[in-house]
């Protein structure tokens, strides 16, 4: 018989849409490349974005507008 690792505690439906909600306006760059990704439709799923074979990594959308929070 199989056996499972131990499970987490019991979450509702509402931890889990927030915990997998994904926002619109997040952006996303690729470190070795330079390629950047926003999200432009929102929803609730997982997001795996990947470039250059590595996850890409969050960053704050002033980055890519080159605003710089100014």
């Amino acid at each position: 018989m199989r056996e499972y690792p131990e499970v987490p505690p019991e979450w509702d439906l509402d931890v889990w849409e927030k915990a997998l909600t994904i926002h619109v306006g997040n952006a996303y760059a690729c470190r070795d490349c330079g390629n950047l990704v926003m999200v432009t439709k929102g929803g609730v799923g997982v997001l795996d974005l990947k470039c250059c074979g590595k996850p890409m990594e969050q960053i704050d959308p002033d980055e890519v507008s080159g605003e710089g929070g100014q």
